[in-house]
């Protein structure tokens, strides 16, 4: 008898193979069971980790106790050798009775591996983003968009079809809420805001906008609000073939706003065959018991979406709602986004940026509504995104980077909060990272001013063709020019690369009309003539001053350029200069002594971390964007 009959006869005999068999297939249960509980107990990620590796280590002792021990009338024992013979009748059984006893063990194997690996898979999305906070590390729970397998949802504008057409504030913030409802059901993956809202009243074919923003499904509707009577409707759209899923109407009072909200996104997932993931689908809302509040809260974000001056407003109407409502967490959050948001216009202070003592209190006072908004609800990722950007422009970058990492914690999708975490990395040096978080928030909501900050970390990355390409693509889905700053930074890309003409063309259209446009076309003619002879001694002294840093590195003065780049400024908020420095352009510059000192008070090492070029892929965002550079 060969040594492996005589194996196959001992465990048979021992009755190891039929453990195996019963193990695989109990496990398999016990780990689907187990996924099931953590889902509809909202329980945390490491008791389905600690589940599967108790299931795993158990199943060799269970096969040491099946080979070691055996269960006789008189209790259990240690299982006596065989005999030869024994073992020989075993072997000499006919096939038929022989191989199922393998075959049930390997299929337990099997089952047990596949569970295994199946709540592995299930764990292991959502809480990718949960990377230890303070570390270098940017994990995502889907590097690219296209291996995500949850079902892509967009939420376009609903339509005011109030009486006297005012309420259009009213139906663009049900957009909203509806669109953050869905996007708190995990397994879906919900297009952002700021890219939706660029198709309000564009008549544009539904499969368009969805191959534009990559989603499979959209949402349209409409609103109906008359004093406290309120009609919403409400249709799920198939982007692949713009055929309709699902429609409904509600008709209620006014303060059932939020349960029609519940009702709809329940009635999306039931679709799309999705769990909410909650015991409660009214815990999918935020609701404010008092609908002036409520109101109030959402002409602030009419008002936040306008930008410029419009934000004093938001500013005022978000006060007002804490007034009415002082409990309300949303809008505490939304004031101090508002706070911090505004600092970046000149528009909001009269035409000139803020000077520092305006900036501190400014974010002293965001600072102070952030983290009360998070008193109220320590779960708003919106309000962590709102600190963080108090710190980040404070450079307090470590508390920064926490309050970003938490805020990817609670919503894995959250397009802001990817924002503004790589304008932290990238402003701090991780340019590499930087590029990396930004390419996600344009991926997720493919808005213009996602790809201003994506253009703008390829640009600091030394990859200048790629940034031509976001921005491009950027002011492509910025027809009425709501975003000036992308089309500025697309000028200096185009100007540091002494394009000349190219950027000329591309700044007079954003010049004041009180501008003299020929004399300015004239004026930027003779000294680019000047800058072409590549010396100093050929521009005219009253004409040095119009010169700016990438001109004095090209001419061979890195001093004056580093003395343009840190000096104070007019106002405004002191990070926005850090941008500069993080061009190659400017990669000399930094290694200056007054530089160094500059970058050594904000708390920075003055080091860059670039993607080396052998590990350079082109960004998601930018996959299907065609040929931007040459349109």
């Amino acid at each position: 008898m060969k040594s492996y009959q005589q194996l196959f006869a001992e465990l048979k005999r021992r009755h190891v193979f039929k453990v195996a068999a019963i193990y695989g297939a109990t496990a398999f249960v016990v780990l689907q069971l187990a996924d099931l509980l953590g889902q509809g107990l909202q329980l945390p990620a490491e008791f389905l980790s600690m589940i599967t590796v108790l299931v795993l280590l158990g199943f060799p002792f269970a096969l040491i106790v099946a080979w070691a021990f055996e269960v006789t009338p008189e209790g259990v024992r240690r299982t006596d050798p065989a005999s030869r013979e024994e073992l020989e009748a075993i072997v000499a059984e006919p096939a038929s009775r022989r191989w199922p006893a393998g075959l049930l063990a390997f299929a337990g194997v099997a089952a047990l591996v596949a569970g295994a690996w199946w709540v592995g898979r299930r764990s292991a999305a959502p809480d990718a983003p949960r990377a230890a906070v303070g570390t270098d590390s940017l994990q995502l729970a889907y590097g690219d968009v296209a291996d995500d397998p949850r079902p892509s949802i967009a939420v376009l504008p609903f339509a005011d079809m109030s009486r006297e057409g005012d309420q259009e504030y009213f139906s663009d913030g049900m957009t909203e809420e509806l669109l953050n409802t869905l996007a708190n059901i995990r397994e879906l993956r919900v297009s952002g805001r700021t890219s939706t809202f660029a198709y309000k009243d564009r008549e544009e074919d539904l499969r368009t906008i969805g191959r534009e923003l990559g989603v499979q499904y959209l949402v349209e509707g409409s609103v109906r609000k008359d004093g406290d009577e309120l009609r919403i409707t409400a249709q799920l759209i198939n982007a692949n073939d713009g055929s309709h899923l699902w429609s409904d109407a509600y008709d209620r009072k006014l303060e059932g706003v939020f349960a029609i909200q519940t009702e709809i996104a329940t009635s999306i997932a039931d679709q799309l065959r999705v769990p909410l993931g909650l015991d409660d689908p009214s815990d999918l809302v935020q609701p404010t018991g008092d609908f002036e509040a409520y109101d109030l809260y959402l002409s602030a974000r009419a008002r936040m979406r306008e930008r410029g001056r419009s934000m004093n407003e938001a500013v005022r109407l978000y006060r007002a709602a804490i007034a009415a409502d002082s409990a309300w967490a949303p809008a505490w959050a939304g004031l101090a986004e508002a706070l911090e948001i505004r600092l970046w216009y000149g528009d909001a202070f009269g035409g000139q940026l803020p000077d520092s003592a305006t900036v501190a209190a400014e974010l002293d006072d965001a600072e102070t509504a952030a983290r009360h908004a998070l008193e109220l609800d320590p779960a708003s990722s919106s309000a962590h995104v709102a600190l963080g950007n108090v710190l980040r422009d404070r450079f307090e970058w470590e508390p920064a980077e926490r309050a970003y990492r938490q805020a990817l914690a609670l919503d894995p999708d959250n397009a802001e909060a990817y924002q503004q975490y790589g304008e932290l990395l990238t402003v701090s040096g991780r340019i590499a990272k930087g590029v990396r978080a930004a390419d996600r928030a344009a991926a997720l909501d493919p808005a213009p001013v996602r790809f201003n900050v994506l253009g703008t970390g390829l640009w600091c990355d030394d990859r200048y063709d790629e940034a031509e390409r976001a921005y491009l693509r950027g002011i492509r889905l910025d027809p009425d020019e709501s975003l000036p700053s992308i089309r500025w930074n697309y000028f200096y890309l185009l100007y540091w690369e002494q394009r000349y003409e190219e950027a000329l063309e591309r700044v007079l259209p954003l010049l004041d009309d009180t501008v003299d446009v020929a004399r300015v076309r004239t004026e930027a003619r003779q000294l680019f003539g000047w800058l072409r002879q590549g010396t100093l001694s050929a521009i005219p002294d009253t004409a040095r001053e119009a010169l700016l840093a990438a001109d004095w590195v090209h001419l061979g003065y890195p001093d004056s350029a580093a003395a343009q780049l840190i000096s104070p400024g007019p106002g405004g908020l002191a990070i926005a200069r850090l941008y500069q420095l993080c061009d190659p352009m400017f990669d000399g510059v930094r290694q200056l002594p007054s530089v160094q000192e500059y970058l050594s008070e904000r708390g920075l090492d003055g080091v860059i971390h670039r993607t080396p070029v052998d590990q350079r892929e082109t960004p998601v965002a930018l996959r299907e964007s065609g040929s931007e550079a040459g349109s």
